[in-house]
């Protein structure tokens, strides 16, 4: 048996442990008291409010894997992964932070998605994810960061991939916390903005709002994008929303936002493109990942162009472009028929 083969098949079937371990570490917030310097397992443990010898443990497991350095003297240090899980914008602690908590379970029940096409994470908690987001203060918290943080990775090559020059109004359509809408209107003055989105995703955005000076900028609204879309503005956008829903669903928001959307208006849904075939790669583990995520805890998918073109037509929309990114998210408008 090949030894290298057998090595990558062995990481595979240990997943679980890793997610679990990097999911603790990234919460006590380890790799930022070891991005200075090595630190020993106990002056960490103390820092933290852990035991001292179960954290020695993990982190020498980590180590194996090559989230952290052990030097001789027995002490821990960053590497260029642990980097990634440090509580920084941008970063993916949210992303460890947030997986775990919401799909481990699910995941673990994936045969039930495998033989009835439907969501998993369902079966295991008898409601949507999205319900048990609104019941859960706590869990919301923790996805509207984990969301934040991934808007943060991509928001500087989505403000500069569009001209937003001529535009003085865009529709933030489930957008959440604002990070998105909020870097939009820094970057274009003459800019208004609004946020819809249900009460959980809005928990923070108002505060979010203020803090980056644009709350004057950008009003709040409560509401449901199956339902309406507030009507009259120049841009709609719409940052991974569609991925969340079946195809059905996805027309209906879609549908929405065209209702609201003069002849002049636009939609630009920023999402991935996932290819017609798959291959062994970086990018192609990202875009499958996500895809299977969707599977499994939400009923959505991940799109080829192709898809969104069909998605868009049965709106009354059309495909007007797909403009690339600086990240591996697209930009896809959307003009009324």
């Amino acid at each position: 048996m090949d030894g290298a083969a057998h090595d990558r098949a062995h990481q595979l079937i240990n997943g679980f442990r890793a997610t679990q371990m990097v999911r603790a570490v990234a919460e006590l917030r380890v790799p930022d008291l070891v991005a200075a310097g090595p630190v020993s397992s106990e002056e960490l443990a103390a820092s933290v409010g852990v035991q001292p010898e179960p954290l020695r443990r993990v982190l020498r497991a980590l180590v194996a894997l090559g989230v952290f350095t052990e030097s001789k003297d027995g002490r821990f240090g960053a590497t260029d992964i642990s980097e990634c899980f440090r509580d920084l914008p941008g970063t993916l602690r949210g992303m460890a932070r947030m997986l775990p908590n919401e799909s481990y379970d699910a995941f673990g029940d994936l045969m039930h998605t495998l033989r009835t096409g439907q969501p998993a994470f369902e079966h295991v908690f008898g409601m949507t994810h999205w319900d048990q987001l609104a019941k859960d203060p706590e869990r919301s918290a923790i996805f509207n960061a984990a969301m934040q943080s991934g808007t943060e990775q991509m928001m500087a090559g989505l403000v500069a991939a569009y001209d937003f020059g001529a535009v003085r109004s865009i529709v933030d359509v489930g957008g959440g916390r604002g990070t998105l809408i909020a870097a939009l209107l820094k970057a274009n003055p003459q800019l208004i903005g609004i946020v819809l989105d249900i009460p959980a995703g809005l928990a923070e955005t108002e505060a979010y709002l203020n803090e980056q000076g644009v709350g004057d900028r950008c009003e709040v609204v409560h509401g449901s994008f199956f339902e309406s879309v507030p009507a009259g503005h120049d841009v709609y956008l719409l940052k991974q929303i569609l991925h969340d829903w079946s195809d059905e669903k996805a027309t209906a928001i879609l549908a929405a936002c065209r209702k609201a959307m003069d002849t002049r208006g636009r939609l630009i849904v920023v999402e991935r493109i996932i290819p017609v075939r798959a291959e062994e790669s970086a990018a192609a583990r990202a875009l499958f990942m996500a895809d299977i995520q969707m599977l499994v805890i939400l009923g959505g998918r991940e799109r080829t162009e192709e898809e969104f073109r069909t998605l868009f037509e049965g709106a009354d929309l059309r495909l007007a472009r797909v403009i690339p990114t600086t990240s591996v998210f697209h930009l896809i408008e959307g003009v009324p028929l």
